[in-house]
């Protein structure tokens, strides 16, 4: 016998107890090398980890309940409190969540045999990289099988560069061989590093960002040129000051904003008179509300100012008719002219002529992403695009083929001088071989077991926006750039729980996750360790209202005042 030691452990199962635990030796055989060879207790070590105090259970209960169940630090606490009667503290909270990331790395690390069989069973695998940062957070490289959506490795780089990502490739290719396809993005990075190390399998760009760097391309200069001009007049600067002052006169004078606005539409005309701040205010938030027009892809999907500048120019023809209906009244209204000062600004003849020249370029890029099947009505990011049939492939290829020619001879008709289809042409041809690859046939009698191949990089764009979203409904804070820092490259290995055949795969079942934990050695989760540690680093008035309603209310709003108006100031 070596020495007897007693150690205070908390579990779920057994509560708070002391473990008594004998360390052993063999005289004979003492050392290994310079280490001394101990015997301790096999049972102990399946329940607690060595040097911790907390079961392996507790780790997986904490780590469930922050990444999976967004529980707050103190609402864990108390769950543990009030069922199993642990008390651990908030440091304590922050150290087992780190501890089931780190576990859960090395327990996918120790199934990479049990992974490449289901891989190899169901046929290959299509691998989609990308990488994700958040303000001037670190970036995180993750790559994604996407046959059954699995993580198969994630890593923390400087930078995009091919040095950074090859690693990446090449640890997924050590572990479970080449894969049938790969979808990227259409970083020069990802490109050369899918070279060197995947030289052989078939390399594809995604669709959508395709059409995104298509789009830029066209649209950058002129969007940049109507940015540029709304912002040096100060327009969303002026009408947010604007808002500012309505909300004050509207809160100083009592007013339910609601009641008041949805009464506009009925209403005689003298009571614009008393709520002419209200109908003010609306036309203010239904401009401020432009934003919401995009879906959240960014530019050029989203062209927030052109969509500002559209607002502007529509509610200047409305606050005209405000303003003669007001001039009936006899009445002034300082802040309305302030907007129609405001509008009339930036309705500027030089913003127009940019925008007009904007259309045949707009209607390109709607063109294309009509030819590619990324609608203008749908949010790519929120789901994958997959062809569900060869003949799919070829239709969109044809229609694709039909496109590039009808370019070209309009090219032909309109000269040299057609910069935006001289734009979509150069691409076209740049990037047509990475663009279309059919499906894999798997069993030539049975089509359900083909794998599909994703026309996007969806599936990882998807997946960065889930971990992002879980983080922000956390911590109740939209920056989440401190989790990626963090939390790093562990972050994304955790939600392979998510799925349930490869917890099936790798753990068993869920309940068997703290099992699974054990069968982690303590040099593998201390190298881990290591590695995870170094990677460290006023009042609002709201309207109830949609914002299309808002507009359509104000319009019926209107129409109503026209029709009570004598008309001579709305000629």
């Amino acid at each position: 016998m070596l020495k007897t030691q007693e150690t205070t452990i908390k579990s779920l199962r057994y509560g708070k107890f002391t473990a008594r635990e004998t360390i052993l030796f063999c005289p004979d055989h003492k050392y290994d090398g310079e280490n001394l060879i101990k015997y301790d207790s096999d049972e102990l070590n399946q329940l607690v980890p060595p040097y911790s105090n907390f079961a392996y259970d507790v780790i997986v209960f904490v780590g469930i309940s922050r990444f999976f169940h967004n529980k707050q630090k103190f609402e864990v606490q108390e769950e543990l409190l009030i069922k199993y009667g642990l008390h651990i503290s908030d440091g304590g909270i922050t150290n087992l969540c780190d501890r089931f990331l780190i576990y859960t790395k090395c327990v996918h690390e120790l199934a990479c045999l049990e992974i490449q069989s289901v891989i190899e069973e169901r046929g290959g695998y299509i691998l989609h990289i990308d990488a994700t940062v958040e303000g001037d957070s670190d970036c995180i490289f993750v790559g994604i099988d996407s046959v059954n959506g699995w993580v198969l490795a994630s890593r923390k780089i400087k930078s995009e560069k091919e040095e950074q990502i090859t690693p990446s490739l090449q640890e997924i290719k050590s572990q479970y061989g080449e894969p049938l396809a790969i979808k990227r993005d259409m970083g020069k990075g990802m490109g050369k590093a899918v070279s060197i190390v995947f030289p052989d399998v078939i390399d594809t760009i995604c669709h959508q960002h395709f059409v995104r760097d298509v789009g830029k391309d066209i649209l950058s200069e002129q969007y940049g040129l109507i940015r540029k001009a709304l912002i040096a007049k100060k327009i969303r600067t002026r009408i947010n000051r604007l808002l500012e002052q309505l909300i004050v006169e509207i809160s100083d004078m009592g007013y339910d904003v609601n009641v008041t606005f949805e009464s506009f539409v009925n209403c005689e005309l003298i009571e614009l008179n008393t709520n002419k701040t209200v109908m003010v205010y609306a036309i203010v938030t239904w401009i401020l509300n432009y934003p919401k027009e995009g879906g959240g892809l960014g530019f050029p999907y989203d062209m927030p100012y052109v969509s500002l500048y559209e607002r502007c120019v529509i509610s200047k023809n409305m606050v005209d008719k405000l303003v003669m209906m007001m001039a009936e009244l006899k009445r002034v209204y300082k802040p309305l002219f302030e907007l129609k000062s405001i509008l009339e600004d930036a309705d500027d003849q030089k913003i127009k002529s940019v925008y007009d020249g904007m259309k045949n370029g707009r209607e390109l890029f709607t063109e294309l992403r009509e030819v590619l099947r990324i609608e203008s009505k749908s949010v790519p990011l929120s789901e994958g695009l997959e062809c569900n049939s060869e003949s799919d492939v070829f239709e969109m290829m044809s229609d694709l083929g039909r496109f590039k020619k009808k370019l070209s001879e309009q090219l032909q008709n309109y000269g040299a001088e057609n910069r935006e289809i001289k734009i979509v042409l150069e691409h076209l041809e740049k990037y047509w071989d990475k663009l279309f690859v059919t499906n894999f046939e798997i069993d030539p009698n049975d089509s359900s077991k083909d794998i599909k191949m994703q026309r996007t990089n969806n599936i990882s764009e998807g997946f960065f926006r889930k971990i992002k979203a879980n983080q922000r409904r956390t911590h109740g804070n939209k920056d989440v750039g401190q989790d990626l820092n963090f939390y790093g490259s562990y972050l994304p290995m955790v939600w392979n729980l998510e799925d349930e055949e490869y917890v099936k795969t790798v753990y068993g079942s869920m309940e068997k996750i703290p099992v699974m934990f054990s069968k982690v050695t303590y040099e593998m989760f201390k190298n881990e360790r290591e590695r995870f540690y170094s990677e460290r680093r006023g009042r609002i008035i709201r309207l109830k209202h949609d914002d299309s309603d808002i507009f359509t209310i104000i319009q019926n709003s209107l129409e109503n005042f026209e029709m009570q108006s004598n008309g001579l100031l709305m000629l």
